[in-house]
């Protein structure tokens, strides 16, 4: 009697155990793995059209329609204004670089700094221009460089447009570091990316944007002996392409001088 009671205690026992362990299948099976974090970076989209009806706020607090924005080449800043460091280094290469520009560029693009964070504020945007205005000193057109926040639902909709990936954790932000450089109407033309950008990278990307309409002549000769790196992520000297302007030039040169010497000498006979 005794032996068939143990025996049906240790049934209950392993029968216990085996649906203890099934739950914590099931258990394990719903959670999944651990959540990743999202995954950061930029999905390049060269070409495609910003969408014009997004509407955003100046530091002044006026809402504008960023289509309305689009009216020359346009370097655009994803950052925000609180950011710690890279945004902060970003922006001041940016004040470094613009002034060192052509002149008649500087006055035909415009710099949007863009904040992703939909917690700040035009107070804030307002008090991040007064710091790149004073490391301008006058030496770039500051009403170019207007420094925009918005609402959730537009800061997706911009970020989604350009394929900028980032995500919060606690008080700050995980994200890529660049800039978008757009034609007018807002095509996406080319990313700088990193927080350090020369004048002659800058330049030759808002040369390419604009097609070449704007900018001095030099410029326009500069932007023929550079081609944009995708590797580098910068622009190069096109070696290929000056040695074969090179060429180019010098047999119509010797054409020029044997057709014209030729007929020189023969009037002389």
């Amino acid at each position: 009697m005794l032996e068939s009671i143990m025996a049906g205690l240790h049934w209950i026992i392993l029968l216990w155990l085996v649906a203890a362990s099934g739950a914590s299948v099931v258990r394990a099976s719903t959670s999944g793995e651990p959540r990743r974090p999202p995954k950061v970076g930029i999905e390049e989209r060269l070409g495609e059209q910003v969408p014009p009806d997004i509407m955003v706020r100046d530091e002044l607090g006026r809402q504008l329609r960023l289509g309305d924005l689009f009216d020359r080449p346009v370097l655009l800043a994803p950052v925000y204004y609180r950011c710690s460091n890279v945004c902060n280094a970003l922006q001041a290469s940016l004040a470094q670089s613009l002034p060192k520009l052509g002149r008649e560029l500087r006055r035909e693009i415009r710099v949007l700094s863009f904040s992703f964070d939909p917690d700040e504020t035009p107070a804030v945007a307002r008090g991040s221009k007064k710091i790149y205005r004073a490391a301008v000193r006058e030496r770039f057109p500051m009403d170019s460089w207007l420094f925009l926040t918005a609402d959730a639902g537009a800061i997706r909709r911009l970020t989604t447009a350009i394929g900028y990936r980032f995500y919060k954790e606690g008080s700050e932000f995980v994200h890529p570091v660049a800039v978008v450089v757009l034609a007018p109407g807002g095509r996406i033309v080319r990313y700088l990316e990193g927080t350090r950008f020369l004048a002659t990278d800058l330049s030759l990307a808002l040369l390419e944007a604009s097609e070449g309409r704007i900018g001095s002549t030099i410029s326009r000769l500069a932007s023929l002996c550079y081609s944009y790196d995708p590797e580098r992520r910068g622009y190069v000297f096109n070696i290929l392409r000056v040695t074969g302007i090179v060429v180019f030039l010098c047999a119509v040169i010797l054409f020029l001088v044997l057709m014209f010497g030729g007929r020189g000498r023969r009037k002389k006979n």
